[in-house]
């Protein structure tokens, strides 16, 4: 459109000049010892106009020439960058079709020329990876790190998450602990710090880490819990001593008390000290918010110096959990003790009732020939054998 306008201007002032020239031509005298010119206006303006665009047209050619050596260069440039780009392309496409050695041709292929080299060395490295060539794979991660300043946290984590691909903990462990040093609250490095010492087996230096996994959030608050529950429990199994127990048990969260099966471990250490009295009340406070059939026969099993206190507390249980068979069961067993036979006697065949156990028919027959009954307790004794033999 503006080419348009402009050739449509220079056709009307041609048209103009050219009226004007047909109504007066004028004249142009030079004069020039010992020389005179004389010629036509018309012919003057046409001779510098063709004077301009010659010279306008040198000018140009000569400007355009000065640059034909950058243009080639850049043209040079932009192709060399092109070509990298698609072996970049082809290499990454090929490694997501599994082809790893034509992946890491390619990826290698041009990348000096590559805009994002740390990308084609650690693709390049995941490919030597597959096949079983670590000493290049190592050889494309110390390349990727020089290639791109900046890049440590991303080279590390790629060459972790390869040794551990191929089941070097130890080499993977020390690639994380020099992350650390440059991320130490990065979530990823967190995370596969976590999977390495699961694997190895090294809870304390979990429970190290376990106030960092916190303030990060890496986990939501149901598995903080179970990873905490975990190292915990696996830290009391260990302990060599009762003041080890209970110094772990003072560091646990009140969440991780609350778990079940660590409470249980915990109520198993201190029945092999003898503390039966403080099993029963521990037990007792917790039962009483979160039941647990488990937990239940183990309050059963303490030995509490004030045996009627424990029958009372455990009585108190019934009302909500009457058709809870292990609480019957435990129940008998309270009374036995007590010996409320009667009682004991009841709860055993309630219990039975709600779910016949070759254990409970042993404890009633156990009753029963204590109480003279001899034939009561032979049927039993009969029916405990052959649940057992069934």
């Amino acid at each position: 459109m503006k080419w348009l306008i402009k050739v449509l201007l220079v056709v009307v002032i041609a048209v103009v000049f050219g009226l004007l020239a047909i109504e007066d031509t004028g004249y142009v005298l030079i004069s020039r010892t010992p020389w005179v010119i004389e010629l036509s206006l018309t012919f003057f303006a046409l001779i510098i106009a063709a004077g301009f665009i010659i010279f306008y047209a040198v000018l140009r050619f000569v400007s355009n020439s000065w640059g034909v050596g950058g243009r080639l260069r850049e043209w040079r440039s932009h192709r060399r960058h092109k070509l990298a780009r698609n072996s970049l392309n082809n290499g990454l496409l090929e490694l997501a079709q599994r082809n790893w050695k034509k992946s890491e041709k390619l990826l290698i292929k041009n990348v000096e020329d590559s805009d994002s080299p740390l990308i084609n060395y650690l693709a390049a490295a995941s490919a030597a990876q597959e096949q079983g060539e670590y000493k290049r794979r190592d050889e494309f991660l110390s390349l990727a790190h020089e290639s791109t300043p900046g890049s440590d946290v991303a080279v590390c984590l790629t060459q972790a998450d390869l040794q551990l691909r191929h089941g070097q903990l130890e080499q993977a462990l020390a690639t994380l602990m020099h992350c650390r040093t440059v991320a130490p609250k990065h979530p990823y490095v967190l995370k596969l710090l976590v999977r390495i010492y699961k694997e190895l087996q090294d809870w304390n230096k979990l429970y190290e880490l376990l106030p960092f996994i916190q303030k990060t959030k890496l986990l939501d608050s149901e598995e903080q819990i179970n990873l905490e529950s975990e190292v915990f429990s696996e830290l009391m199994a260990s302990a060599t001593t009762f003041e080890e127990v209970e110094e772990y048990w003072s560091k646990m969260p009140k969440t991780v008390r609350a778990n079940n099966l660590i409470l249980h471990q915990y109520a198993e250490k201190n029945l092999e000290q003898g503390e039966d009295d403080r099993v029963v009340e521990l037990l007792y406070k917790h039962l009483t918010k979160n039941w647990d059939r488990g937990l239940v026969k183990l309050f059963g099993r303490a030995q509490a110096s004030d045996k009627v206190r424990q029958l009372a507390l455990a009585e108190q249980w019934q009302q909500q959990h009457s058709e809870d068979y292990e609480l019957l069961n435990v129940l008998a067993h309270l009374a036995v003790r007590n010996e409320l036979w009667g009682k004991a006697r009841a709860w055993f065949e309630a219990s039975i009732g709600i779910l016949p156990t070759a254990a409970s028919y042993r404890a009633l027959g156990d009753l029963l020939e204590q109480l003279d009954e001899s034939k009561q307790a032979a049927e039993c004794y009969r029916k405990g054998l052959q649940l057992l033999s069934e």
